[in-house]
């Protein structure tokens, strides 16, 4: 008690400590952050990674795609979410499949090549065409589809959204969004493939 009348501002502070501890419990507690800077999300959090904010809900392993079947020994993963554009101009599909990535192996481009990195397809959902670019403010429910082996589909999904910067070009001194960085990342549980493939429609 001397100690606190003769410095009342660490009363204060310890009461101020206190309060955000209790704040931040109350609001969900304290983010996990990787060695990469990235903070660990639930499915369904709204996460800002610029230029956009991106909001991943649940992950479908299937062998169908509107309409579009798998090649043989190959299924998608369909990650059904939300994507809205933080930008004030249009953006481009470039920053938007380098801003979501996944913890794949035996991986497959769009057009079922094998690759590397895992490459997402960014599709509206209500209509199934492929989302190209973002206007000013516009949000789409999505489906981020990968293209994986078939027996390779996992149990759960790790996704990771990254986050770009507005610079210059190097090349050319065009403004864009550049230097991809993760900022946050999630897991979820992925819904197995039918038991049986569709046979293919005859001509």
């Amino acid at each position: 008690m001397a100690i606190a009348r003769r410095h009342p501002w660490l009363t204060a502070t310890t009461l101020a400590l206190a309060v955000a501890l209790l704040l931040t419990t109350v609001l969900g507690g304290w983010a996990r952050s990787t060695p990469d800077g990235a903070v660990s999300v639930a499915p369904g959090t709204a996460v800002d990674a610029m230029p956009f904010r991106v909001r991943l809900d649940e992950a479908a392993a299937g062998f169908t795609l509107d309409g579009r079947d798998a090649e043989p020994g190959q299924a998608f993963i369909v990650v059904t979410g939300q994507i809205e554009s933080m930008a004030p101009e249009s953006v481009t599909s470039t920053p938007l499949t380098d801003a979501i990535t996944a913890d794949l192996s035996s991986s497959y481009d769009q057009f079922g090549s094998p690759t590397e990195v895992p490459e997402p397809g960014v599709r509206v959902a209500a209509d199934g065409s492929s989302l190209l670019g973002l206007g000013p403010g516009l949000l789409y429910d999505v489906q981020v589809t990968f293209v994986v082996d078939e027996d390779s589909v996992p149990d759960r999904l790790t996704v990771t959204l990254l986050e770009h910067t507005r610079r210059a070009s190097a090349l050319d001194g065009d403004l864009g969004w550049y230097d991809a960085a993760p900022v946050a990342r999630l897991t979820l549980d992925v819904a197995p493939l039918p038991a049986v493939r569709p046979e293919p429609e005859g001509f």
